[in-house]
């Protein structure tokens, strides 16, 4: 269909359309759809042309599919097993998501999606870095972190608490000396509180590059997380990042490079923070085909669907047009920030009260964290994580969509036309 709609193809078999050349096709999509390219080559790599062997056919990562799968190596480093979701831990992750979302802690151990864990990393993650940055102004002589905001301290001095921060309050390559300290020197609470700020910074980091449209800081993102996606068995999306990185730095030729580099992550909205990644934009469109013009009982069918796939714009405009007619410009359906003061001072004031990120020698508890990121250094290094890569089915909760398309709400606004 693609082919016939942009009238290209190989002039010895069709004179009417036009040769490709020496250009390419780049094809954005979930692990999915790289498997699925690379299965139709494989089928075609007995042909005679180019064309036949679909040689102009590139696979390129979808970077929204693997930052939802971060967010499930996070569940799995915290909430899937048993002993780590002890709720009775005043200093397990699910306790303080208990206290941030109350009525939601069974479907969050279960099968959260994205969406829903996304909100937790960040929300907790925010009150432990508050946390932290309250035993910072307490060490620099004030009483609280208001006080500390009150006296107005300058862009430098915030930059040497955070620098000082980074290596007080987050695991680092000092983090083994602390687990080979005498048990009675040793605070197990605090090395997991370390561990956790780690993981969470990383997510944290990823996400921000990926919404400022900086390839380069992402891809310098990819290295940690590799390791993490082995240690968590996620081996076939630290195998797809790997060849990623492989083949943009060392085997694609400079233009084939820039050009998937420049256009993985789009911004049609021209907004700050404003961009995404292609396969984003994909599960968007699917959300406007599939669900709200998609039709219902039995127009929702697949025929009716490809038919009118290619009116979504109008559609979409039609409806706009109509709400301006109407004086009806100002309706959305994308919902305000919830207001999370109160609930975050709770938390807060529970971390302060259990002194979860102050050293208390000797103190224990109930699950110490493994060292994820070490675990997975180990298994690149000693290649025992690619036994399990050939064949692999999907070892995901949340990568695909499927049916679930409106989880991409989470990452901006649906309607470009703001």
């Amino acid at each position: 269909m693609l082919r016939k709609q942009a009238g290209v193809g190989d002039t010895k078999e069709d004179p009417s359309v036009v040769d490709l050349q020496n250009q390419v096709v780049l094809l954005f999509g979930d692990l999915g759809v790289g498997e699925r390219v690379q299965s139709v080559l494989a089928s075609r790599s007995a042909e005679r042309t180019p064309w036949r062997r679909l040689q102009f056919l590139v696979y390129c990562l979808g970077l929204f599919h693997v930052k939802m799968a971060c967010a499930d190596a996070m569940w799995r480093i915290f909430i899937s097993k048993k002993e780590s979701r002890n709720e009775s831990d005043e200093h397990s992750l699910m306790k303080h998501v208990s206290i941030l979302r109350p009525k939601e802690t069974r479907k969050i151990e279960t099968k959260p999606g994205f969406r829903r864990m996304h909100e937790v990393i960040q929300h907790v993650g925010t009150v432990s870095r508050l946390d932290c940055w309250r035993l910072e102004a307490k060490k620099r002589g004030y009483t609280s972190l208001e006080a500390f905001a009150e006296s107005r301290p300058s862009w430098d001095e915030l930059k040497q608490c955070a620098e000082t921060m980074t290596q007080t309050y987050v695991a680092t390559k000092t983090f083994a000396s602390l687990q080979e300290r005498d048990t009675k020197a040793r605070d197990q609470v605090k090395e997991n509180m370390l561990l956790r700020q780690r993981y969470f910074l990383l997510y944290e980091e990823i996400t921000y590059m990926m919404n400022e449209g900086d390839i380069g800081g992402v891809e310098v993102c990819f290295l940690p997380w590799i390791w993490l996606f082995q240690a968590c068995g996620k081996h076939k999306y630290a195998t797809y990042m790997r060849k990623y990185l492989r083949d943009v730095h060392f085997i694609y030729p400079e233009r084939l490079r820039r050009a998937i580099r420049m256009n993985i992550l789009v911004n049609p909205t021209g907004k700050h923070g404003r961009f995404r990644a292609v396969d984003w934009w994909v599960e968007h469109n699917n959300l406007y085909i599939k669900r709200i013009y998609g039709g219902k009982f039995s127009n929702h069918t697949k025929h009716n669907i490809l038919r009118e796939s290619p009116l979504i714009g109008v559609f979409k405009n039609t409806c706009i047009q109509v709400e301006r007619m109407f004086r009806m410009p100002n309706k959305t359906t994308r919902h305000s920030a919830p207001k999370m003061a109160k609930t975050f001072a709770r938390l807060a004031t529970h971390l302060a009260d259990e002194n979860s990120h102050g050293d208390v020698p000797g103190r224990s508890t109930k699950y110490l964290l493994p060292n994820y990121l070490a675990k997975g250094q180990h298994l690149s290094a000693t290649q025992k994580a690619s036994l399990n890569i050939r064949g692999e089915f999907y070892d995901g909760e949340w990568e695909d969509i499927e049916d679930d398309e409106e989880e991409v709400e989470e990452l901006g606004d649906l309607n470009i036309d703001e």
